[in-house]
């Protein structure tokens, strides 16, 4: 054994005879004065009797309790059985991961107030993310008999513990291509290289079409997984994809609607392949050609100021073949939904600015005849025979525009549309009776019902009238106004007696008349 002697500036040998001190074996220099005894001795207590003194040492110290190791154990054991319950055959690696992400819940206190089986499916599940594993949060809340949203909250706030919600296994969707060897070996009972290679290239048409974006994969590998299946001749109902993928019949029927829109939807197998052969070709050459762009490009991706060489279209190597991984390729397919819609509106702009340069040369067209018919009766008279031409090609322009102002009219008076089928959705009287009496006797109860809440709401407003007039405060209002207007007529028929004409509005002495009546009691 060697050690550090202060005294010879140097690693020498030393020695600890009879497990005494360490002493330098060149100089004697003592390095260690502690004296070790593996036999056991006694002394004696307070109390005169015998023990045995010393303590133990164990000779493997760890860093964790008792109590954490064996839960460190029965976690482990735990995942391995999660595991094998999922189908994988050799979980040694993910448990190994897993069990690390498990150590680190367990010091931040993860596991207080949530169920052990739910924290560890999320670790098995980040593990199996990490990985590129064909398995799904579903798949665990299937063998755990638990909700699939619950299972998800856990793993979003495993992730956020973890500080991984920045992580790409939060961020990035799933690649729909993992799951297509899994779900075509369920599907046929075993693997199938035919199928499972078909779906791969299905989804790698839709990827090249945009189908990706802004929506879940499964629905993909669902859709990709079934017409694979169909077109290889394998006995498979919608239903037995949608037991496999989890989704619902609406969502594959959609996804199934818009392949067969786009350009590969219309091929057969054996043109889908051929095609798919010459993408994988194309893609071949694309990552050759990407060496030999300059590396002085700028970069553009995530890695931009770093040391990281350019290699093609802005991005760096390990970019680029992310991105032809989720792509699909550069070559092929349709462009972006929001590069067709701003295309669109480009075309509407320009269809429409030519439409407006066309309206305005036809507009000026009659004065440049008119210009050029004085310009040729100023001049020497032309030959006979080409005047009906020059009439003729006139006549000519002023056809095309009264065509065109046709045809603009006829599309906008609807008259591709048949009158009989028109008044097939039109009603006349007769039928409007009918059908009326026809509704209300279907609809009767209801009727009867909104009547009752009709005579419900009424009677419950004439009882709060009733009560409200029957108050004495409303009373004595009711004989003050009363009394008002009766001394108002009074007044006013004293001064017409009198003769005073004209102080007295004549016009309103039957107003207070009337409102005389219309109060309760007697004038």
């Amino acid at each position: 054994m060697r050690r550090w002697c202060t005294h010879c500036a140097k690693f020498v040998e030393v020695d600890r005879p009879h497990d005494g001190a360490l002493g330098c074996t060149e100089c004697g220099k003592v390095l260690e004065d502690f004296n070790f005894s593996f036999e056991p001795t006694f002394m004696k207590d307070g109390a005169g009797q015998s023990h045995l003194s010393g303590n133990f040492v164990r000779t493997v110290q760890s860093e964790y309790s008792v109590s954490r190791e064996r839960t460190l154990d029965r976690a482990n054991e735990d995942m391995k059985n999660l595991c094998y319950g999922l189908g994988m055959d050799q979980p040694d690696g993910i448990v190994r991961t897993s069990l690390a992400f498990y150590r680190i819940a367990l010091e931040k206190n993860f596991t207080r107030g949530r169920r052990t089986e739910q924290v560890q499916a999320a670790c098995i599940y980040i593990a199996c993310r990490e990985s590129k594993l064909p398995y799904l949060l579903i798949d665990f809340s299937n063998l755990l008999k638990i909700n699939v949203y619950v299972l998800g909250a856990v793993f979003l706030q495993l992730c956020k513990v973890l500080w991984l919600h920045e992580h790409p296994i939060v961020q990035k969707p799933l690649d729909p291509s993992l799951f297509i060897h899994k779900y075509t070996a369920s599907l046929s009972g075993g693997r199938n290289n035919d199928v499972a290679r078909t779906a791969l290239r299905i989804i790698a048409s839709m990827k090249r079409d945009w189908m990706q974006t802004g929506r879940k994969p499964s629905g993909l590998w669902g859709a990709a997984v079934y017409v694979s299946a169909v077109a290889h001749g394998l006995k498979c109902s919608k239903s037995d994809v949608l037991r496999l993928v989890h989704i619902c019949e609406a969502t594959l029927t959609k996804r199934l609607v818009e392949f067969e829109n786009t350009e590969s939807g219309s091929l057969t197998i054996e043109e889908l392949n051929t095609k798919a052969k010459l993408e994988e070709k194309s893609s071949a050459k694309q990552l050759n050609v990407g060496l030999n762009i300059s590396g002085a490009r700028e970069l553009l991706c995530e890695h931009k100021g770093t040391d990281t060489p350019h290699f093609a279209i802005g991005l760096c190597q390990s970019c680029y073949s992310e991105f032809v991984e989720f792509s699909g390729g550069l070559e092929g397919g349709l462009d972006p939904p929001a590069f067709q819609r701003a295309e669109k509106e480009r075309l509407a702009k320009s269809s429409l600015g030519e439409n407006t340069s066309e309206t305005t040369l036809h507009e000026n067209e009659p004065d440049t005849l008119a210009a050029c018919g004085t310009t040729n009766s100023q001049s020497v008279e032309p030959d006979k025979s080409d005047q009906p031409t020059d009439a003729n090609d006139g006549f000519q322009v002023d056809d095309a525009n009264d065509k065109s102002a046709k045809a603009d009219d006829e599309s906008d008076t609807l008259s591709d549309i048949d009158d009989i089928e028109v008044d097939g959705y039109l009603h006349n009287e007769e039928e409007k009776y009918y059908k009326k009496i026809i509704w209300e006797e279907m609809n009767r109860e209801y009727l009867e019902e909104q009547a009752a809440k009709e005579a419900a709401a009424a009677a419950a407003k004439e009882a709060y009238a009733a009560n409200f007039t029957n108050t004495e405060d409303f009373q004595a209002a009711q004989e003050l106004h009363r009394s008002w207007l009766q001394l108002l007529l009074q007044l006013w028929l004293n001064q017409e007696r009198k003769g005073n004409k004209n102080e007295l509005p004549k016009q309103k002495i039957p107003l207070l008349r009337r409102l005389l009546q219309r109060l309760p009691g007697k004038c």
